[in-house]
């Protein structure tokens, strides 16, 4: 789709998210009109690509320009001032997930955009992904009892991915950087219940001799939502295959969506289902795509996963990561 108006855009953070987020503006017909990053030789790569001037490590030069709107790729503990620098400008925000690191700073921030009134995205691509709006509208008048998800990924096999990634200083480790995906699209297919409480058991018995990564490679996670649902969650980040996986069960129904072949199966109130799907959402619009539209037209319904639903995803990321240090189920209203 091309912009009647040619939108300027901001990128702050220039590596591998940032020039995703760069092609996806332009692909929509929009430009990228400056880029920040902490790495000036990073900003100034990705500013060359987009034929722009403005790179640069400084958050107040970077805002000193035009722009219609702002991608914030930075790592989760860098989200609070670029985010409340944004609103103070009333610039419209991509916020790359998770939406912040924990829910005190994630509080923070949507105080922010609540108070500023700004459009505010954040990245949970899998809620424009055809497949699960599809199961979506599968289970919309079903009765659902059990939800499972999974993550695989083979991060401790071939260490490809930026090593923040396994550093949980940074990243907080694979249930914020890595099941915060296919957890929060559990969430969107079931119509956005809020978590109640979560627990996990995690370790790292993987690259022992790695003692500069101390993420956890093996997750077994429980949750409950307040629609009634109980969710469990396994994520590995040594395995051979990538994988995410959702599979909702009910009493007439049990459906089982591959992210990896785009294909749903299982039953529902006795029918077979084993259905490929393909082509586009409805909108027509990935995340980059559905922010950007909202902009130009000020229909904030096109935005799947606002900021202000996506801390509730953040919410059962946190309670199960606090759990980890307590060996006992952390209620939501708990978290700091």
């Amino acid at each position: 789709m091309n912009s009647k108006k040619l939108l300027a855009i901001g990128i702050i953070g220039a590596g591998r998210m940032g020039a995703h987020h760069y092609k996806a503006v332009t692909d929509y017909g929009a430009r990228v009109v400056a880029v920040h990053d902490v790495r000036l030789d990073a900003a100034r790569e990705l500013a060359a690509t987009a034929d722009t001037t403005r790179a640069t490590t400084e958050l107040e030069t970077f805002f000193d320009i035009e722009m219609d709107g702002v991608v914030i790729t930075t790592p989760p503990p860098v989200r609070f001032e670029p985010i409340q620098m944004a609103c103070a400008r009333g610039i419209p925000m991509m916020i790359e997930k998770p939406p912040a690191l924990n829910m005190a700073e994630g509080r923070r921030c949507l105080a922010c955009i609540a108070e500023a009134d700004v459009i505010a995205a954040v990245g949970f691509q899998l809620r424009y992904h055809p497949l699960y709006e599809r199961l979506k509208t599968l289970i919309a008048t079903e009765t659902i009892h059990l939800v499972r998800t999974v993550c695989t990924i083979d991060y401790y096999l071939t260490f490809r991915m930026p090593l923040w990634f396994l550093k949980s200083e940074i990243s907080g480790g694979p249930l914020p950087e890595q099941a915060v995906h296919v957890l929060d699209c559990a969430r969107f297919v079931m119509g956005n219940p809020k978590p109640v409480q979560a627990h996990a058991l995690a370790t790292k018995n993987m690259a022992l001799a790695r003692t500069e990564f101390d993420a956890e490679n093996a997750i077994q996670m429980t949750y409950q939502l307040d629609n009634g649902v109980f969710g469990t969650h396994m994520n590995h980040c040594g395995t051979e295959k990538f994988s995410f996986e959702v599979e909702i069960v009910g009493p007439h129904l049990r459906l089982h969506a591959y992210m990896t072949d785009n294909t749903i199966r299982g039953y529902l109130n006795g029918e077979i289902v084993n259905e490929p799907v393909v082509g586009e959402n409805r909108l027509g619009l990935d995340k980059t795509g559905a922010w950007l539209h909202a902009i130009e037209t000020g229909d904030r319904t096109l935005i799947r996963s606002p900021f202000s639903d996506a801390v509730e995803t953040l919410a059962l990321i946190d309670a199960a990561v606090q759990s980890r240090d307590t060996g006992r189920f952390v209620h939501v209203e708990e978290l700091n």
